[in-house]
């Protein structure tokens, strides 16, 4: 070979690896490399523990026969750690918090927005802007501009960026209806029947005919045992929004513009009698404010319970108490006059759990392709809903409907179930799109009934306002954080004592000075800010 051409081919030849080089160097750790091109991923996650349906064994289920289907369509190869449930919050933190080998994709929802937001300023986690701009098929943009612009405002940083992909769910009506259900006061309406009471349509009413189960002896045993199971510490109780008042510490009004707190209400003082009233006249199981779970649910079973807070379209209770009976849910009762009664709504759209990219992930592109594909119709109809004539059938109008299977038990036996029983919440995030239609054609007709009423009624709070908040900037976590403890303890103590006749009413103005001093107001101003850019955000 001639020098000339020898020259000239070493000069190719550097070019090229001078070009090799500066590839790999752009895209280290961020998964451009062509070695890292492999599809391979390393998810972790939680293991909710099903004592029948188990992940392990999903290749058993035809619901993860699909969905294997749509992660080898997408040219993936993951891997997975799940941790079980109880013990994952140490593990995440633990984990996260060393920096070293990190998975690919990681469930961090059990690690509040704080200490989120300060892993990706350490550059542990991913800004998924411009890695879903570069990589995306267009399902992640779709689903979030299309399906639910609303979870771009509540994940999206001060500065613009977002650092994780969210679980979603969405409740319609007839095609495209917003639904949101309530969280309300149930009442034995077996109860109400066979002792003749009317149903209650004032809070007066309401405490006379618990008055009444329980000297009249409803549930039969001898015994003036049948009780309301009520938290008084909290304001989430729906007999508080009886008396016109938000459901939290803050609360958002039903035009969704302002921030308001029961403490400054009208209505706050006659709660807190009425409370008195209802504990003077035993109906209120004191022993049961602070009570689990378990205890309560006890309780039910022993068919004491008179009534208690839940969802209007619960029917889970009713199979507590069995024999024909079950729980009537109640529209806001009139408890002050000038005041109109709120309800308490749960939104149709939900945004919740947090999935991050780590910077230790090999293969970007396949980790923006895994959310690709948990963010098509397809997995969203695998996950919510399963497969079509095995786990749900399709009506007429076009609205689905499960097809009941039974208990847990039953269902690992047949294998015929959805993906959200099988795998919803672990590595996979939940993507809902739900009907009511369904929730309607299964309940009584009393509480489908309640919730079409629910569909038109105003005035309302929000059980939450987790899904109307920006994400806090950095100043504003920091005076959050400083807050909220204290705040909240003395807000849950002072609430509780009222309610018991602990604390006098008179001393009013004091609790409302150490309520400010403990930064009430502040928290009131910082919620307002971010839900003005919530707002702002098109």
């Amino acid at each position: 070979m001639k020098k000339g051409n020898k020259m000239k081919l070493l000069a190719l030849t550097s070019l090229a690896l001078t070009l090799t080089l500066t590839a790999c160097s752009e895209n280290a750790g961020n998964g451009g490399s062509s070695e890292a091109q492999t599809g391979k991923l390393r998810l972790l996650g939680p293991d909710f523990g099903n004592r029948y349906i188990k992940f392990n064994e999903r290749d058993k289920y035809p619901v993860w026969t699909e969905i294997d289907k749509l992660i080898k369509e997408a040219g993936l190869d993951p891997s997975y750690e799940l941790v079980p449930n109880e013990q994952y919050n140490v593990v995440i933190q633990t984990r996260m918090a060393s920096g070293n080998k990190l998975p690919d994709i990681v469930n961090i929802s059990a690690l509040d927005n704080v200490t989120v937001l300060n892993l990706a300023k350490q550059g542990a986690i991913l800004d998924l802007n411009p890695l879903i701009e570069k990589y995306s098929n267009g399902n992640i943009r779709k689903m979030y501009d299309e399906q639910f612009p609303f979870a771009k405002k509540s994940t999206t940083s001060p500065d613009g960026k977002m650092y994780w992909f969210s679980s979603l769910h969405k409740l319609t009506y007839k095609g495209d209806q917003p639904s949101p259900v309530s969280l309300t006061m149930l009442l034995r309406k077996d109860w109400l029947d066979k002792l003749n009471i009317p149903v209650p349509k004032t809070a007066e009413e309401y405490l006379s005919a618990l008055v009444s189960m329980r000297e009249q002896d409803a549930n039969g045993n001898g015994q003036k045992d049948e009780v309301l199971l009520y938290n008084p510490g909290v304001f989430g109780s729906s007999i508080a929004q009886w008396f016109g008042l938000g459901s939290d510490l803050t609360a958002i009004d039903d035009e969704g513009k302002k921030v308001v707190s029961p403490w400054y209400q009208d209505g706050i003082k006659d709660y807190f009698r009425y409370l008195q009233r209802l504990v003077k006249e035993g109906v209120l199981d004191t022993n049961m404010i602070a009570a689990s779970y378990e205890q309560t649910q006890q309780k039910m079973i022993d068919n004491k319970v008179s009534s208690f807070h839940s969802y209007n379209l619960e029917t889970w209770s009713d199979l507590n108490v069995g024999n024909g009976a079950g729980y009537l849910p109640l529209m806001p009762l009139q408890a002050v006059d000038g005041i109109k009664p709120a309800m308490q709504v749960e939104p149709h759209h939900l945004v919740w759990e947090k999935y991050a990219i780590t910077k230790d992930v090999k293969d970007v592109a396949a980790a923006i392709r895994f959310f690709d594909m948990i963010y098509s119709e397809e997995y969203a109809d695998l996950h919510y809903w399963g497969i079509k004539d095995q786990t749900y059938q399709v009506d007429e109008n076009g609205a689905k409907h499960f097809i009941n299977n039974g208990p847990d038990s039953e269902l690992a036996k047949s294998k015929q179930v959805q993906g959200a029983l099988l795998f919803g919440g672990t590595v996979f995030p939940r993507v809902q799109l739900a009907n009511l239609e369904f929730s309607l054609a299964r309940a009584p007709k009393y509480k489908a009934d309640n919730q079409l009423e629910v569909l038109k009624y105003k005035p309302y709070y929000y059980n939450s306002t987790a899904n109307f908040l920006t994400i806090p900037n950095e100043e504003q976590l920091n005076e959050k954080t400083q807050i909220m403890t204290n705040l909240t303890t003395y807000s849950t103590e002072l609430a509780t004592k009222l309610a018991l006749g602990q604390k006098s009413l008179d001393d009013w103005d004091q609790y409302i000075a150490e309520l400010k001093k403990l930064g009430l107001d502040k928290l009131i101003e910082i919620d307002q800010q971010l839900l003005d850019r919530y707002n702002s955000i098109q």
